[in-house]
């Protein structure tokens, strides 16, 4: 880059680092006249204290502006919080509550206490009466972080629910009349489709599922005309936790209610069966070439012709040669970009895809166009029809309909430009409550994976006996295991937390941080868990973090690390990389090639030297999320601009 172009990134960054501090300087000028009120209000009674919350109910209810009432809700809600779960907001937490309802994102460290700091902006949002929505990444965050704050609210006097994953519509719909609503992310959008279809009276007559409670029990009339309103009330103002896991990374996901899938007859499943056999003997360069930048697979003349002349499936579920052509892409792609125990596992001999930014199980997902069929003829499983989609939401379509959109992750940063453009959300780091005292060891770099996998169990042994926690973060469940069994093989006692184990990840998370505990984890661990350090473990230099692989956005990095060093505790990070990494897949075919097989030779012994490839590949990886992402905002915009020019729903098909 020029020294021009070098400059004006430099003036760039400098105008939003500003803006970002004239945010958090505005919030901190306010803590003085939080901690006064707080101190008036200490004096009072429990019941003195609800009728407090009472009268500034009436006034935000009687269009007071909320902005004003800052440091009295504020206050309020510190000395609540203090008798009821023993907890006071520290200031940089204050600054964080006051930076959301703002209506910005708050980058808060992690460990630093993001479920109490959210509590402040949902009170004072509250009072308004209009519902709060405090949005996170699964059902057992929605539901932990409701029942931290729940006694808060119920000794501020403020109603609080929580969605849960196929809860029954008329229990939704009271969920939904509390002041504050916790829940999955895709659930709030999953309702907001839901309730569109109510309005166009497809409901269950689309084999749309709505999980009604009184239809089996017969329930009363008023469950009754709940279940058959809309469930959600208007969208006035919503938290999202993990901001950049849900409106970044879920972005390239759009929310789709479909038909209910039905098991394929012998009939059907001929031409995905066939597509496999042929992708079984398909070879690349010869038959197919692999685009990795698109991750597109296209069949050359051979292929086409190999395909012509391998006695393609007729009949009346058969498709013109065209679209049997795209049947065997399909297979091929699912045979050579999705692996088993990384991308999908086989649960119940159904195929249930693993999300790659958390690593845990989405049994309500399915791939489309025909993608989903072709795993499971590779796996050998029960074919199940495609559905039909009967309405669809992105991310960046549903939670810009809200009135007033925050949120707060750990590492918005990197993606503050995207923030700003996309939702209108502007970034403001929060500084940590004390200093930052993580080591970031550096990377260390090796030629084949075994060679990596060994070095990591050397490294775990020599830590451990140092009375030292150990939590080692890997990209996928098939990794995490062959990993465990390099372990077993030098004694070492650990656990393991991915898309098998998950119905434990909380009990393994709360001894992971004891003396000589080494736990494997999936992304899953990255998120909103928290790990306490045993006695002695601080004294020894605190939890050290492994990641075994770079992950395709420094995010998730960032994230992983950020177990570590929490709060002041000492502690440690380091990556371990080989050239067998998925993430070099990014520097194109053939140098991912030549890499892998420079290092399967081994000739070479400074592979230090190739570390940089990593971090060019994640930042080709970035870019390419970021154009997916951009495309469908723009795709999801101009189809909904067609729609309503013709009079049609554009959230409905």
């Amino acid at each position: 880059m020029s020294r021009l172009g070098l400059n004006v990134v430099h003036q760039f960054r400098q105008f939003f680092a500003s803006k970002s501090k004239r945010r958090l300087s505005k919030a901190a000028l306010q803590i003085n006249a939080i901690r006064h009120w707080e101190g008036i209000y200490e004096k009072l009674s429990e019941a003195e204290i609800k009728a407090t919350s009472q009268k500034l109910r009436g006034r935000a209810r009687g269009g007071e502006n909320l902005d004003k009432m800052i440091p009295e809700a504020f206050g309020l809600a510190c000395v609540a919080a203090k008798r009821s779960v023993n907890m006071r907001p520290f200031d940089v937490q204050l600054a964080g509550g006051i930076v959301m309802h703002y209506g910005a994102l708050a980058e808060l460290a992690t460990g630093e206490g993001k479920t109490l700091t959210a509590s402040l902006p949902t009170f004072l949002n509250a009072l308004t009466g209009k519902g709060v929505h405090v949005a996170t990444v699964n059902d057992y965050l929605a539901k932990r972080d409701y029942d931290l704050n729940l006694p808060i609210f119920n000794l501020l006097g403020i109603t609080g629910g929580v969605l849960q994953m196929k809860m029954p519509d008329d229990q939704r719909y009271i969920a939904y009349r509390q002041d504050i609503t916790y829940g999955m992310a895709s659930e709030f959008g999953f309702d907001f489709l839901r309730d569109r279809l109510k309005v166009r009276g497809q409901g269950s007559a689309q084999g749309v599922p709505f999980y009604r409670a009184w239809d089996e029990d017969g329930g009363s009339e008023q469950h009754r005309q709940q279940a058959d309103s809309n469930t959600q009330r208007d969208f006035y103002y919503a938290i999202v936790d993990e901001a950049d896991s849900i409106l970044i990374d879920e972005a390239r996901t759009p929310l789709i209610i479909s038909t209910a899938s039905r098991p394929a007859s012998p009939e059907e499943s001929v031409v995905y069966y066939w597509g496999d056999k042929i992708a079984k003997q398909a070879r690349f360069q010869e038959h197919f070439t692999l685009d990795l930048k698109k991750s597109k697979i296209e069949l050359t003349e051979a292929g086409r012709h190999m395909c012509r002349y391998s006695n393609p499936p007729t009949g009346e579920h058969s498709h013109a040669m065209d679209k049997l052509f795209e049947a065997v892409e399909k297979a091929i792609f699912a045979h050579v970009r999705y692996r088993k125990d990384q991308h999908y596992m086989i649960h119940e001999e159904k195929i249930v895809i693993i999300d790659e930014y958390t690593g845990r199980r989405m049994p309500d997902r399915h791939w489309r166009e025909g993608l989903h069929q072709a795993v499971e003829a590779k796996e050998g499983v029960a074919i199940t029809m495609a559905s039909d989609h009967a309405a669809q939401v992105t991310f960046q379509a549903f939670y810009k309909l809200y009135k007033k959109l925050s949120g707060m992750t750990g590492t918005a940063h990197p993606n503050e430009r995207e923030f700003a453009r996309v939702y209108k959300l502007p970034v403001v780091a929060i500084p940590t409550n004390r200093p930052m005292i993580r080591q970031q060891w550096p990377d260390k770099v090796f030629p084949t994976e075994d060679i990596k996998f060994e070095a990591v169990a050397q490294e775990v042994k020599k830590l451990i006996d140092q009375g030292r926690a150990v939590l080692i973060g890997t990209r996928s469940v098939e990794k995490s295991e062959r990993l465990s069994e390099k372990l077993k093989a030098l004694d070492i006692k650990h656990e393991i937390i991915n898309a098998r184990q998950h119905e434990t990840e909380a009990l393994v998370v709360s001894k992971a941080g004891e003396p000589g505990a080494v736990t494997i984890a999936t992304n899953m661990a990255g998120r909103g868990t928290d790990i306490k350090l045993g006695k002695g473990v601080a004294e020894a230099g605190g939890l050290h973090v492994l990641g075994t692989e770079r992950h395709d956005a420094r995010r998730v990095d960032r994230q992983l690390s950020g177990r570590a060093g929490r709060q002041g505790d000492p502690g440690s990070s380091q990556f371990f990389l080989c050239f067998e990494d998925e993430l070099l897949e990014a520097l194109g075919q053939a140098r991912f090639d030549q890499l892998r097989e420079m290092g399967q030779n081994g000739k070479k012994s400074d592979w230090q030297q190739y570390q940089q490839l990593f971090e060019l590949a994640q930042r080709k990886m970035e870019n390419k999320h970021y154009k997916q992402r951009v495309d469908l905002m723009v795709y999801e915009k101009q189809r909904q601009e067609v729609l309503k020019e013709l009079g049609a729903d554009p959230y409905v098909d």
